[in-house]
């Protein structure tokens, strides 16, 4: 008799034991906050070449020298500038594979600049290019309040997300109940609206006309799953 039991309790259907499968209505949020941005990080190189290594090395600090003086003119603070490498080879003519001659060393400075004065962009450049400076590697915009921003933009990404649930539940003649889970999309997009370079131009493309910061963009994405209720 026991055994039987047993057999019959192991071939009760399962939807009984676990009950009604639960209801719920899945919605996501979006959102996007655009604000003028007050730092920038602009990135400039010097490349100097001459067949004597100590002359290619001596023009190039002279014009790194140079630049960061009137830059500092302008009002920018010394601890706010910093080189990040220092680059010297020989280069060839013609080919790597199929070298016809040495041509010189080439030494390249790199140098960044960081400034919360976004209005100096200009003045800046128009001062490398009389230093020599003959690169500029990228300008970038930011805020100093993106970690603020970037939490702003996922609060309204949920409040999308809870809006356009409660708009379908309420169709259906439901309402919404307690979320299920959440889940952040990929990371907070965070970009410039202007000025994002894919290449390095020469610092004459830069100075050719004004350089303006646009605006920054902050964005979020949030998936909510909520419960449905009667």
């Amino acid at each position: 008799m026991i055994r039987c039991l047993l057999l019959a309790f192991m071939f009760l259907p399962i939807c009984g034991l676990a009950g009604e499968p639960a209801r719920t209505v899945t919605a996501t949020g979006h959102s996007e906050i655009r604000v003028a941005p007050d730092k920038v990080i602009l990135k400039f190189a010097v490349e100097t070449l001459n067949e004597n290594l100590n002359m290619a090395k001596q023009a190039n600090d002279q014009i790194v020298t140079k630049a960061l003086d009137l830059v500092k003119e302008l009002g920018v603070s010394a601890n706010t500038i910093k080189t990040d490498h220092l680059k010297i080879e020989p280069i060839y003519k013609g080919h790597k594979s199929h070298a016809t001659g040495f041509e010189g060393y080439r030494v390249t400075s790199s140098i960044v600049i960081e400034s919360h004065d976004v209005s100096l962009v200009n003045q800046l450049l128009t001062s490398l290019l009389e230093a020599g400076v003959n690169r500029v590697t990228n300008i970038n915009y930011s805020s100093n309040d993106y970690r603020s921003l970037r939490d702003k933009a996922m609060l309204l990404a949920l409040d999308a997300a809870k809006e356009k649930a409660q708009a379908m539940a309420e169709h259906l003649g439901l309402k919404i109940g307690s979320p299920v889970s959440i889940k952040e999309g990929a990371s907070p997009n965070y970009r410039s609206a202007s000025n994002s370079m894919l290449r390095e131009p020469a610092i004459s493309d830069w100075a050719s006309g004004p350089v303006a910061p646009g605006e920054l963009s902050i964005s979020s994405s949030v998936t909510v799953v909520f419960e449905l209720v009667d």
